[in-house]
């Protein structure tokens, strides 16, 4: 691996456990559970819609299914990170306000061991905490009246590595070991009381992915995947601390006791490069089954979340480009989205499309993108009393690709 992807992952490393000690969000739905789960890729396919069980490729690492691994290039090595921003303004019945958040949101690297098996390793948010939610109440019996500040912070952490094996011509099975860890802080103040609860996060978790590809008539390259992850337990460790005036206590509270769900996927793509130029399309279907947690507050409950995404990419020329623009990646698509929680029973539901470019360029002879892509979209619920989000998500990703196994001839 050469100097520069050393020196480049270690500062973005750094940057990283710093950036995971910031708030990630600002949406006061996220005071329930174990906050907003996040389920963008935010690498190259952001564009797509976030598309990409049923993809691979040899320039990107692929996230939503281990399987797609194994289209690593044979002499590369990947480096990859991708952060966020995100401009939101929040809507109620009586309220309106707008929040804005930068993030890290991926940093990734793999390589091919071998011929036939492939790996990558990772770190990610899982889910992000933030909010602060001010309530005017009034004491009973009295005309007095006084705030309540609810807040909450943090969020839950994931530490990645996948690996796919090719086990036949075309056909590839991938696995990825998930260690999930981090601290949600949610905190009541009301006068002179203020309650702290600490949640501690330390979960192990495998999900599996498989993918097969077949070539027809050398021009038309379709890839079929899967993706599974099984229903397992995950305990958050709480602690508590009660202040009254200048006095404080600590409290031993009984863990919190929630499920990580089955969750399933399908999805495929066609990449078709016949003349010059190059197009793929991509889509997927996505479910997690969090019903089977079965906690409620204040009319929020979970629900069976659902994804759709799709998208398409073209490559003006691949074979005899005449300017910069014609080896561009261009790529629109879209995503629907019912997230795992219900208002009043009402699902949030999420709409959004994207429009994103590759931008290629060159280091130690090996390709490597720049990927920029923005989203447009709304979530949440206008029934009894919900809330929406308006939301503009610009995303950027930078994938090094160097040629690190290559042997060097001499003159």
């Amino acid at each position: 691996m050469s100097r520069k992807i050393f020196v480049l992952s270690t500062v973005c490393l750094v940057n990283s456990c710093l950036l995971f000690a910031q708030n990630n969000t600002s949406s006061p739905l996220t005071i329930f559970g174990i906050g907003e789960v996040e389920y963008r890729d935010f690498g190259s396919t952001a564009g797509l819609g976030n598309a990409g069980i049923g993809l691979k490729s040899r320039n990107f690492l692929n996230r939503r299914n281990p399987a797609g691994l194994s289209g690593t290039d044979t002499l590369a090595f990947i480096f990859d990170i991708s952060t966020a921003v995100k401009m939101s303004r929040f809507s109620t019945v009586s309220s309106n306000s707008r929040s804005a958040n930068f993030n890290f949101k991926n940093l990734a690297a793999g390589f091919r061991i071998s011929k036939r098996w492939a790996t990558g390793i990772g770190l990610s948010p899982y889910s992000n905490v933030g909010y602060s939610i001010a309530m005017q109440q009034q004491i009973e019996g009295t005309d007095e009246i006084f705030n309540t500040l609810y807040s909450g912070n943090g969020g839950v952490n994931r530490f990645y590595w996948g690996n796919s094996v090719e086990l036949f011509r075309g056909f590839s099975v991938g696995a990825t070991a998930s260690y999930f860890f981090g601290t949600v802080t949610h905190t009541d103040q009301a006068r002179t009381l203020s309650v702290e609860e600490t949640m501690t996060a330390n979960k192990f978790y495998f999900d599996f992915g498989v993918q097969y590809s077949h070539l027809f008539k050398q021009h038309t390259y379709v890839t079929v995947g899967g993706v599974y992850g099984y229903q397992s337990n995950f305990n958050l460790y709480r602690h508590r601390i009660v202040s009254y005036n200048t006095d404080w206590k600590e409290e031993t509270v009984p863990d919190k006791k929630m499920k990580l769900p089955e969750s399933y996927g399908v999805g495929f793509s066609v990449r078709r490069n016949k003349r010059d130029y190059e197009w793929l399309f991509a889509a997927d279907y996505y479910r997690q089954n969090w019903s089977v947690n079965t906690d409620r507050l204040i009319g929020i409950a979970y629900s069976d979340s659902r994804m759709y995404n799709a998208g398409f990419q073209l490559i003006p020329n691949t074979k005899r480009p005449e300017n910069y623009l014609q080896i561009m990646r261009y790529q629109v698509g879209a995503c629907y989205n019912e997230s795992y929680m219900t208002i009043n029973g009402y699902p949030l539901k999420d709409y959004s499309v994207s429009a994103g470019v590759g931008l290629p360029f060159f280091i130690s002879r090996s390709s490597s993108y720049v990927n920029v892509a923005v989203t447009v979209g709304q979530s949440g619920t206008r029934h009894r009393g919900g809330i929406t989000e308006n939301y503009v998500l610009l995303s950027v990703n930078l994938s090094l690709m160097e040629a690190w196994f290559a042997k060097q001839k001499l003159d």
